[in-house]
C-alpha cells in the first residue's frame, strides 16, 4: 500500500487566520511557493517548487496512493484542488483519499498543532517553529510596497522548512494509534458538511458589526469620564488591573476575584477575564465607580459580537456561505465536534425569534436604539442575534433536530445497572425527569427547575460549584448552604451514579496496573497499552470507539495522564501538564463521548442518504430543506435521530425536529 504525506507552503493577500481556509484557498492572489511529498511506504521524497514540471514518478505515486496524509488536511486538499491541479498540472485525486493527521492527533488526545503534537508525541523530528520568520517574509505582501518577496535564497530555505514539516508529521504519526476506518469515515462526513457550508445573513452581520463598533466607542467615552481619562477603551484591562490591584488588596473578597492560583514557579498573577468580572459583579463589596467601570468593561468584553466580523470575513464572496466551520473530534478526550471561525457552539441559545430579528434589523437600518426595543444592553442584544444570523436559502427552511436530555439518558444507560434502568424507565414513559428528580430529593413539583439543574450538573461528581455554574444558565439563584443540601439529597437518591464513578476509577487504576488486560465498568472497558505514547490508557466505548489518556500512570493511588489542552513553555524541557482521572471526570468523558458517537453515526447516515445537512451544534442537527419538502424531512429527521443503533439497544432517544425560518432556539 502506498501512503503519501504532503505539505504546502503558500502566499496570499488574504489573511488565513481571519478569513479561513476556504476563502484563502479560492482567492485569486493565493499561490503555491513549494510543496514537500514523502512516500511513507518506501521513504522516497520530493521537494517541488512552483513553476517546475511535475515529476512523473511523483504523479504516479499520488495517483496510486491509497491515502494522502496532511496536517489540517482541508487546507492542503483545497490548495491542491484549486491551484496545484488547475495551475500546475498535478493529477486530480479523489476526495476520499485524504487523511487529516491533525484529526489523528485529536483522537489520540494530543494537541492538534503540529509543533505541540511533535513535542507531546516525542517524535524523532520536531516541527521547526523558527519558520515563522520565513512566513512573514515570503507568504504575505510587504506592508509598504504591497509586493511579494521572490528571493530565491529565501524560497530555498522555505523548501527546506516545508520538507522538515513533512518529516515531522510522518515521524509523529508513526508514534500514534492510526485512525480507525470509522474515524476516517466520520472525518470525511464532517468535511462533506463543511463543503456544503451554512448561509449567513450578510446584512444582519454588517449592521451588527457597525453597532458593536459604535457601542465600544460609546463605552470608551463613559469609561473616560468615570476614570478621569485613566481608562478610555474597553480593551484596556491591563491598565485597569494596575489601578485595582492596590485598592482591592485591602478587600479580601475583591482581591480573591482577580487573583489567579500560583503557577508552577509560585508566581501569583492577576486577571480581569470574563470569569473574574462575573465574580466581581456578584460581590456586594464592589461599589461606586468601580462597579460601573467593571460593568462597562464586561459589556465591551462580550467576545461573541466579534463573530459577526468573522462571518463577514469567512463568507464566500459569491454564495454568502461559510465553509469549514466544524472540526471533527475537536473537543479533547471526548472526540466531540467543535467549531472554529464562527465558533457556533458558543452562540447564545437565548436568542431572538424571526420577527424580533426583522424588527431589530429595521431599527439598525435607521440607526435607532436597539437597546430600548430589547430592554437589554446593546452588546447583549447583538449577542442574541448570532444564531438568527444563520439563515436558509430563499425558498428554504431549517429543520433542526435536537436530542432531548441526551446526556441525562446516556449516563444511566452506560452504568448497565438496575438503578440506571429505573432512570431510563422514566424517559421511556415520557414522564418529566426533572419533576421526578425534584420529588426524589424531597422537593415539590414546582421545584422542577431545581430538579433540572441537579440532573444536568450533578451526574459527573460535581458539587456546589457545578450546580451553581449550571444554575446561572437557568436564572436560578440559591445560597450555597441550600445547594449543599440539594447535592447531598441528589447523591443519596442516585446511588447508581456514585457506584459508577467508583467503578470507572477502579477499572482505570486496575488497567494501568495490569497492562493489556481489560477491565469493565458498566458498558465501557479500559485497557492500558504501554508502548503507545509513553503508556496510554484506552477507554473502549459501547460502539468500540476508543478515547485515550496518553502518558498515564499511577500517582497517589489514582491515575493521572497528560493534559493536552495545556502545554509547557516553548523550548522548555518541562513535563507536559497532567490531569487526575477521578471517577466523576471519567463519567463525564464517557457520557459525552458516547453522545458524540450517536451524533457522528446519525450524521454519517444522513449525509450518505443525501440529507441536506448544513451544520450541527452540540446535540442539534441542522438541515436546510426546500419549503415543499419540510414536512417530509421533519418526519425523516425524527426517524433517523430516534432510531438507536444496535450497539445502543435499550437507550431511549427522543428528538422532535423544529421548523425554523432562521436558526433559533
Amino acid at each position: 500500500m502506498i501512503a503519501m504525506a504532503l505539505d504546502f507552503e503558500t502566499r496570499s493577500r488574504v489573511d488565513l487566520k481571519k478569513c479561513g481556509t476556504d476563502v484563502y484557498a479560492s482567492d485569486p492572489s493565493t499561490d503555491i511557493i513549494c510543496c514537500s511529498f514523502i512516500n511513507k511506504s518506501n521513504g522516497d521524497e520530493w521537494l517541488w517548487f512552483a513553476g517546475q514540471p511535475v515529476p512523473a514518478l511523483l504523479a504516479l505515486a499520488l495517483q496510486t496512493a491509497e491515502t494522502l496524509d496532511a496536517h489540517n488536511a482541508r487546507f492542503d486538499q483545497l490548495i491542491y484542488e484549486y491551484i496545484a491541479v488547475s495551475d500546475y498540472g498535478f493529477p486530480e485525486l479523489p476526495a476520499n483519499k485524504w487523511v487529516c493527521t491533525a484529526a489523528q492527533c485529536r483522537v489520540n488526545a494530543l494537541p492538534a498543532s503540529l509543533y505541540a503534537a511533535t513535542r507531546a508525541s516525542n517524535a524523532k523530528f520536531k516541527k521547526d517553529h523558527s519558520g515563522t520568520a520565513l512566513i512573514q517574509k515570503l507568504c504575505i505582501p510587504n506592508k509598504k510596497t504591497g509586493e511579494f518577496n521572490y528571493d530565491p535564497a529565501l524560497i530555498k530555505k522555505m523548501g527546506k522548512y516545508c520538507m522538515t514539516d513533512s518529516r515531522a508529521m510522518v515521524s509523529m504519526t508513526n508514534n500514534l494509534r492510526p485512525m480507525s476506518d470509522e474515524d476516517k469515515a466520520d472525518w470525511q462526513t464532517s468535511e462533506r458538511i463543511n463543503d456544503r457550508g451554512i448561509l449567513i445573513d450578510l446584512e444582519l452581520a454588517t449592521l451588527a458589526q457597525k453597532y458593536a463598533e459604535q457601542e465600544k466607542e460609546e463605552l470608551g467615552r463613559q469609561l473616560d469620564a468615570l476614570t478621569d481619562g485613566a481608562i478610555t477603551k474597553v480593551t484596556q484591562t491591563a491598565r485597569l488591573l494596575k489601578i485595582l490591584i492596590p485598592v482591592f488588596a485591602e478587600v479580601p473578597e475583591l482581591k480573591r476575584c482577580i487573583t489567579k492560583a500560583p503557577n508552577a514557579e509560585g508566581e501569583v498573577k492577576h486577571t480581569l477575564d470574563k470569569a473574574a468580572r462575573g465574580q466581581l459583579l456578584e460581590c456586594e463589596e464592589l461599589e461606586g465607580n468601580f462597579r460601573e467601570v467593571i460593568e462597562l468593561i464586561d459589556q465591551g468584553g462580550n467576545s461573541s459580537v466579534s463573530k459577526f466580523t468573522s462571518m463577514l470575513l469567512r463568507a464566500d464572496p459569491d454564495s454568502g456561505r461559510v465553509h469549514g466551520a466544524f472540526i471533527f473530534a475537536g473537543a479533547g478526550q471526548t472526540t466531540r465536534y467543535s467549531s472554529k471561525g464562527l465558533q457556533v457552539h458558543n452562540f447564545k441559545r437565548d436568542c431572538f425569534n424571526a420577527q424580533q430579528t426583522e424588527d431589530l434589523k429595521a431599527l439598525m437600518r435607521h440607526n435607532c436604539d436597539i437597546a430600548e426595543y430589547s430592554g437589554l444592553p446593546v452588546m447583549e442584544t447583538l449577542g442574541r442575534l448570532l444564531r438568527p444570523a444563520l439563515i436558509p436559502a430563499k425558498g428554504h427552511k431549517f429543520v433542526v433536530g435536537d436530542w432531548s436530555a441526551i446526556e441525562a439518558m446516556v449516563l444511566p444507560w452506560l452504568t448497565d445497572s438496575a438503578g440506571g434502568e429505573k432512570v431510563l424507565d422514566i424517559f421511556r414513559k415520557n414522564v418529566d425527569i426533572y419533576i421526578v428528580t425534584a420529588l426524589s430529593m424531597g422537593l415539590k413539583e414546582e421545584d422542577r427547575q431545581i430538579g433540572k439543574v441537579a440532573t444536568l450538573s450533578l451526574g459527573f461528581g460535581g458539587a456546589v460549584g457545578a450546580f451553581q455554574a449550571m444554575a446561572k444558565n437557568y436564572g436560578l439563584n440559591l445560597p450555597n448552604s441550600q445547594v449543599q443540601g440539594i447535592v447531598d439529597r441528589w447523591r443519596a437518591a442516585s446511588p447508581w451514579a456514585r457506584k459508577f464513578w467508583k467503578q470507572l476509577e477502579n477499572a482505570s487504576v486496575n488497567a494501568v496496573r495490569s497492562p493489556r488486560a481489560i477491565f469493565t465498568a458498566g458498558r465501557v472497558k479500559y485497557i492500558y497499552i504501554p508502548d503507545i505514547l509513553g503508556g496510554t490508557l484506552m477507554c473502549i466505548l459501547p460502539n468500540q470507539t476508543v478515547i485515550q489518556y496518553p502518558y498515564a500512570r499511577i500517582e497517589k493511588g489514582g491515575v493521572t495522564a497528560m493534559k493536552a489542552s495545556v502545554r509547557p513553555k516553548a523550548d522548555s524541557e518541562d513535563e507536559w501538564p497532567r490531569m487526575s482521572l477521578w471517577g466523576g471526570f471519567l463519567a463525564e468523558n464517557v457520557t459525552q463521548a458516547t453522545a458524540a458517537c450517536l451524533l457522528r453515526e446519525c450524521l454519517g447516515d444522513m449525509v450518505d442518504d443525501d440529507f441536506p445537512v448544513v451544520g450541527h451544534v452540540h446535540d442539534e442537527i441542522i438541515l436546510e430543506v426546500h419549503d415543499s419538502e419540510v414536512e417530509q424531512y421533519v418526519i425523516e429527521c425524527q426517524d433517523y435521530m430516534e432510531l438507536a443503533p444496535e450497539w445502543a439497544a435499550g437507550l431511549p432517544l427522543k428528538a422532535e425536529p423544529a421548523v425554523m425560518a432562521i436558526y433559533g432556539k
